[in-house]
């Protein structure tokens, strides 16, 4: 028969739990970086008309073209 735990053991369990399931969750993430810039909003809805006219995000549109740059910045 399990006896009853306190509040503080069960506190602790749960917070080790937690703890394991945050560190597992962050073996599994990909390591991909995330850019923030601000741009005007005259420029936001360019971006967005030009990622529609496309059949994109606005995020998949930037990221692509910040490709295409780091690309042709590479050295040769």
């Amino acid at each position: 028969m399990r006896t009853k735990e306190t509040p503080e053991e069960r506190k602790e369990r749960l917070s080790q739990r937690v703890e394991k399931i945050r560190r597992e969750a962050g073996e599994r993430l990909t390591k991909d970086a995330v850019i923030q810039c601000r741009v005007e909003p005259e420029q936001m809805g360019q971006l967005r008309a030009v990622a529609q006219s496309k059949g994109l995000s606005v995020s998949a549109l930037t990221r692509m073209w910040l490709l295409e740059r780091l690309k042709q910045e590479k050295p040769a």
